[in-house]
């Protein structure tokens, strides 16, 4: 109880700060924030993939080769959503009960920008009706430097391509940046050319047994998910409570140096 009570307190002291190094060369982890140091005995690094390949955060003493190797094999992408809401379902006859429907780009340089579409709330007439879209690839370059309204438009202005002018404007619309945010700068882990399925394991692997690593890019089973980061979140804590050993069910951990 104490153990648990101890971690509780320090994940509340630190939310909303933001992590510049942590110093595990001593029996106790220094965990130092913008605002606080935090003197611990084990850690868990959750920060995405890009930051760790950002070094936004510096370990001392430096980490593994071993480990360094996994964070540059594995690549860091990234992919854009916009939702939009409508005061109609104006695309189902077109799409015939479908749940989603694609757009052929006139040319390959927008190859990623809104290439499918997915009604949010199908098989039903009740509201909301929201469209979902992608931005992926090259189009991601476009989605930085293009304000939201602009993706907005941009996306509506298709759709009245596609199904005609008379459709209704958005009543409301969302859409995420991902790569400009900069605690995150990505969306999903992926292997790169030259990487394998052991760069995961090897990201899950916890260092001189203070500290550990959970995120979507440590779970080789489930990885580019909430589902994999969360069940990550769940293996790194079991492994702590289990004195560091693997746990059954949930892979990753078990390949270090």
């Amino acid at each position: 109880k104490q153990w648990y009570q101890r971690r509780v307190a320090i994940t509340a002291g630190m939310y909303n700060e933001e992590g510049t190094r942590i110093n595990y060369s001593e029996d106790k982890v220094s965990v130092v924030t913008n605002r606080n140091e935090f003197v611990v005995d084990k850690v868990i690094v959750t920060l995405p993939l890009s930051l760790l390949k950002d070094n936004a955060i510096s370990f001392s003493p430096p980490l593994p080769a071993w480990k360094e190797a996994a964070i540059r094999h594995i690549g860091a992408g990234c992919i854009e959503k916009i939702a939009m809401r409508f005061k109609t379902k104006f695309w189902k006859e077109r799409i015939k009960g479908g749940d989603f429907f694609g757009h052929v780009p006139e040319s390959s340089d927008v190859r990623g920008l809104f290439a499918l579409f997915y009604d949010l709330n199908p098989g039903t007439e009740s509201e909301p009706f929201v469209l979902m879209s992608i931005i992926a690839g090259d189009s991601i370059e476009y989605r930085k430097h293009t304000a939201d309204v602009n993706m907005m438009r941009s996306c509506y202005h298709l759709l009245k391509q596609m199904f005609g002018p008379e459709i209704p404007e958005p009543m409301d619309y969302w859409i995420t940046n991902w790569s400009k945010d900069p605690y995150s700068r990505m969306s999903y882990s992926y292997m790169k050319i030259g990487s394998s399925g052991r760069d995961y394991d090897v990201m899950a692997t916890e260092v001189d047994s203070k500290i550990y690593f959970a995120g979507e890019a440590t779970n080789r089973r489930f990885p580019q998910t909430v589902t994999g980061a969360y069940l990550s979140g769940i293996r790194e804590a079991c492994k702590i409570v289990e004195g560091g050993q693997p746990v059954p069910g949930l892979s990753g951990g078990m390949a270090g140096p």
